[in-house]
């Protein structure tokens, strides 16, 4: 119990710390927000695998959850860049690809972080 709570306050804390990164538009220069939306795809996707190893180390998570775990999220990753490439398949050759491209992929890693993170709220079930 206590382990969940202190993942819990971590999560929140490295969360507004993405927060903060995720103000990309509020720029007129599409080089500063290609880099922005992809340092904040990269910091999301560090966040969303660090959770993964905090759920992987719990006690009560046993191998064929952590198997099955394994086997969803590469599934998942493989809908994540799929339905992305669609998302932004019309903008392809343009200079704002980049942008909506690692935004795409920064806003469906999030939305896994919180589907785990009910998870291990016990949520989820």
């Amino acid at each position: 119990m206590l382990q969940k709570m202190l993942l819990t306050i971590m999560l929140i804390v490295m969360t507004q710390g993405i927060m903060a990164e995720t103000d990309c538009e509020n720029t007129d220069d599409i080089v500063k927000m290609n880099s922005c939306a992809e340092n904040t795809y990269l910091a999301a996707k560090k966040e969303l695998n660090d959770k993964i190893k905090d759920i992987k180390a719990q006690d009560d998570v046993d191998y064929r959850s952590k198997k099955l775990l394994d086997k969803a999220q590469k599934s998942w990753q493989v809908f994540r860049w799929n339905y992305c490439t669609f998302a932004t398949v019309a903008m392809e050759g343009e200079v704002s690809h980049s942008f909506h491209k690692f935004d795409c992929l920064g806003r469906i890693t999030k939305q896994q972080i919180e589907n785990l993170q009910e998870y291990i709220e016990g949520l989820d079930v």
